[in-house]
């Protein structure tokens, strides 16, 4: 503040606090000067209106409390929910982690199976196709042994016959 409004200020309060004296010492019913209680009656006024401004601002601050609460409580539920469901998700991934583990040991063990039959059956393949190979070269051979076997019947047959011939031949 300046000098000035300082000592305007000072010479108001005391043209102020003169005439309460002055109405103190004729007692004229209120020993405030007239001034002095409409001033009074102002600031009670403007005290008034400022309390009332500040209970509905608490009365707002109350009802945005009240609902910041409500919020809290909500978030707080969801949170309470979603941690659950959390659990419950966590305890699944282990049970399927544990499915899965199961599983892919299986299938390591059918993969090991199937590669041990891989080997059985190209062997037994293998081994088909040698023995039909032998089969056919016994089957070749036994076509002509069996082919020898009617050449030498065929001449038996002509000896015979030829023997029996002469045998007939001879008789007569």
């Amino acid at each position: 503040m300046t000098r000035n409004a300082l000592l305007k200020e000072y010479v108001g309060e005391i043209e102020r606090l003169k005439a309460d004296l002055l109405a103190a010492r004729e007692k004229n019913g209120i020993f405030f000067s007239e001034d002095t209680w409409n001033q009074m009656n102002v600031e009670q006024e403007l005290a008034r209106t400022a309390l009332e401004e500040t209970k509905r601002q608490v009365e707002i601050v109350a009802r945005q409390l009240k609902n910041v609460h409500e919020e809290y409580q909500e978030s707080m539920n969801l949170l309470t929910k979603r941690d659950g469901e959390l659990k419950e998700a966590k305890e699944e991934l282990s049970e399927t982690i544990c499915v899965l583990t199961t599983t892919s040991d299986n299938l390591q063990a059918t993969k090991s199976a199937l590669e041990e039959e891989v080997v059985v059956r190209e062997s037994y393949q293998t081994t088909e196709a040698t023995l039909d190979e032998i089969a056919r070269g016994l089957k070749q051979t036994t076509q002509e042994s069996l082919g020898d076997l009617n050449a030498v019947f065929a001449r038996l047959c002509t000896d015979v016959l030829s023997v029996h011939f002469m045998m007939s031949h001879d008789a007569v």
